[in-house]
């Protein structure tokens, strides 16, 4: 799933490939009539994470500051990144800055300019052309290896 990228070849089978990492590790929990059921995962869910600034950096007030990261999604195509510099109360368009390449990374940059000092909160969100945004929560059925929820990265401006 996350590994597309180097895919070599494909085995056809009749049946789905029972293996420990398709059936119970890369799984997530689907209810079916109240009853939960493994489902393996096919699809990478929308996300966007911030690479810059990072985690407690400090940034200076009054300059304008680069806030960049990446966004990729599965099989659609990352069309918008929404940028937050106040813990998700308002957003702002982030510019994309290359073409979209099936199953890659989508580079984005938002220039900001903290005017007060303090802790800033900074969020990102992608939302692909199938109209999927990244959810603020996770959800606990989805387990360790599907969370997209929107991740926060905290600063300081002096």
């Amino acid at each position: 799933m996350a590994s597309v990228k180097w895919l070599h070849k494909i085995t056809v089978s009749a049946t789905p490939f029972e293996g420990y990492w398709q059936t119970i590790e890369y799984a997530y929990w689907r209810r079916e009539h109240g009853q939960p059921a493994l489902t393996a995962i096919t699809e990478m869910q929308v996300k966007a994470e911030i690479a810059r600034p990072a985690l407690h950096e400090v940034i200076p007030i009054g300059q304008p500051y680069r806030i960049f990261g990446a966004a990729w999604t599965g099989e659609s195509e990352v069309t918008c990144v929404d940028v937050s510099t106040d813990n998700g109360s308002t957003w702002q368009p982030a510019e994309l800055l290359d073409a979209s390449t099936p199953f890659a990374w989508r580079m984005w940059e938002l220039t900001w300019t903290p005017h007060a000092p303090g802790r800033y909160t900074l969020m990102a969100r992608a939302t692909d052309r199938a109209g999927h945004t990244q959810p603020t929560e996770h959800t606990p059925d989805r387990r360790t290896y599907m969370i997209n929820r929107i991740s926060a990265v905290e600063v300081t401006a002096q």
